[in-house]
């Protein structure tokens, strides 16, 4: 191997994003987030080069991936002297040399969330938490390594045009919008060993400045796609909503007021200020409600995943498969031993919403005395609030969606627009109602009826199924 190619292909968050290091969380550390970036050895935010080549691998064809990345498998052509398939290793000839982060100006964000309870229909106690996040437009270097005999060879121009369809999503949370990035250019520095040349930059340069001006550009974007994901719609567009009196999404943070005795409950905004709903408020309203559509009808197991008492996600439902779903640590299996904590990623994804022509103002609200039927002295509070704005729901899937969770999502998406169930906080003194806009009105009123129809076609088929013999009813 005496030519070595050097790819430096650049990326682009174009949503927060993040690869979170939980093992670096210790005991006094309140202060820091729950989920707090992975960082180097000196304390700058960092993606491993590992989340990156597992994302390549898993874009590259089935059928190359041994080739390409390498892979470690039991090989039935080999047998032990035990008789057991020998453990077999391919190492990759694709080596991730590092990566490096730009932040932009903007400082790293975080972001608060927690669980629904489903009967009191109100935030769940103990599951607040948060997590520090990559602002978009940071940017991505990673550096690849291939060896070959000659300056021309097929398996550089097979890894260049992997990547250049490449649509990478890094780190965790990418069915709430987390992770998104974007290929911006793809340099292509060879360097010829048998060449005094070559030889020369190799053995004087080192590290990135290998790749220098006079690499190639083997990949440029054409333009800046920004949005949403680039998965499908799930019913083919985006739907749009207006707010009909207020939504407060807050972040758990408070503005001081200054001659006032309490602060002002501060509203989730995104890097540039702009009040958002991101995309886990939606994926856990809609969950919610999709969960108490399939049990009210009575189709099928479906669990209520932050139930008091149960395990969590019983990752056998349509829901759970819809959705995703995991198992809460600390639980006990069948036999009595803990349970694992393991989930699976869902197929529906929810990106961030940000709200368009609103108008962020601050309501004040007391408490009333319940003797004396005033207010109540120091029980002034007050909440920021947007009103009059437009969001637009993006959910996408990469993966089939089963037909009844459509149907009932559907259905969800009715009583959203009915103003049956809310967004955010609030939901029962009038914040967080939603009217769909008239091309949505449209979409759902035609579809509603086809969601019906699935759903009593699903009960008569489960009403008419046969009913087999077992031991503990003999037939």
């Amino acid at each position: 191997m005496s030519v070595v190619h050097i790819l430096l292909a650049e990326l682009e968050l174009t949503g927060p994003g993040a690869v979170a290091a939980p093992e670096a969380h210790t005991v006094g550390s309140v202060l820091r987030p729950d989920l707090p970036l992975a960082r180097d050895g000196w304390g700058n935010p960092y993606v491993p080069g590992t989340s990156l080549a597992g994302s390549l691998r898993q874009h590259a064809p089935r059928e190359r991936r041994r080739d390409l990345f390498g892979e470690v498998f039991k090989d039935p052509d080999k047998n032990a002297e035990n008789g057991r398939e020998e453990t077999t290793a391919i190492a990759s000839p694709v080596r991730v040399l590092g990566t490096r982060l730009t932040l932009p100006e903007v400082p790293a964000m975080r972001r608060r969330r927690t669980a629904v309870d489903r009967h009191r229909a109100a935030a769940k106690a103990t599951t607040l938490h948060d997590r520090e996040l990559l602002p978009p437009g940071t940017e991505l270097a990673l550096w690849l390594r291939l060896d070959t005999e000659t300056t021309e060879s097929a398996l550089v121009d097979e890894v260049v045009a992997l990547l250049g369809t490449w649509q990478p999503r890094i780190g965790g949370g990418r069915t709430t919008g987390y992770g998104r990035a974007e290929l911006v250019a793809v340099r292509h520095r060879v360097v010829d060993l048998s060449t005094p040349g070559g030889l020369r930059h190799w053995l004087t340069i080192g590290g990135p400045d290998l790749v220098d001006d006079q690499a190639a550009v083997v990949y440029e974007r054409a333009q800046r796609a920004g949005g949403a994901p680039d998965e499908p719609y799930l019913f083919g567009m985006a739907l749009e909503f207006r707010i009909t009196d207020a939504l407060h999404i807050g972040t758990g943070t408070f503005a001081d007021r200054s001659g006032r005795r309490s602060g002002v409950a501060q509203i989730l905004r995104d890097h540039e200020g702009i009040p958002v709903v991101p995309g886990s408020a939606w994926k856990g309203v809609l969950r919610a409600r999709v969960e108490f559509i399939l049990r009210s009808v009575g189709i099928g197991d479906v669990c209520i995943s932050v139930e008091d008492g149960a395990s969590g996600s019983c990752g056998a439902c349509v829901v759970c498969e819809a959705f995703g779903w995991t198992e809460r640590a600390g639980t006990m299996a069948d036999d009595g031993t803990p349970a694992k904590t393991i989930g699976a990623r869902g197929r529906l994804l929810f990106a961030d919403s940000p709200v368009r022509e609103g108008s962020v103002r601050v309501r004040n609200h007391v408490a009333i005395d319940r003797v004396f039927g005033g207010a109540r002295d120091e029980a002034l509070y007050a909440d920021e609030t947007v009103e009059d704005g437009h969001v637009a729901l993006h959910i996408r899937h990469d993966k089939a969606v089963p037909d009844l969770v459509r149907a009932a999502l559907v259905l969800a998406l009715a009583d959203l627009a009915d103003g049956a169930i809310g967004i955010g906080g609030g939901t029962t003194r009038g914040y967080g109602s939603l009217a769909a806009q008239r091309t949505t009105t449209d979409w759902l009123t035609a579809e509603r009826t086809t969601a019906v129809n699935t759903l009593r076609a699903h009960r008569t088929s489960e009403a008419h199924a046969p009913v087999h013999a077992t031991e503990e009813a003999p037939a």
